[in-house]
């Protein structure tokens, strides 16, 4: 109850709320430069982006 207090109370003074997943995409910014280092880490971190990854360089035989 107090977090989401807490983030009632950011909100309201205009704070945007992101997860750690929106936050390691900002700081990156150009996916062009490094591709393979964040996805690496998404995949190590989310089993969903890992199988999306997965799924696709099977269907692109990359």
């Amino acid at each position: 109850m107090t977090r989401h207090t807490a983030w009632l109370r950011m909100q309201a003074a205009g704070v945007q709320l992101v997860n750690w997943f929106g936050v390691a995409c900002e700081l990156h910014r150009d996916w062009r430069n490094d591709i393979e280092g964040l996805g690496t880490l998404f995949s190590n971190h989310l089993p969903n982006y890992r199988n999306l990854m997965t799924s696709y360089f099977t269907i692109t035989k990359k």
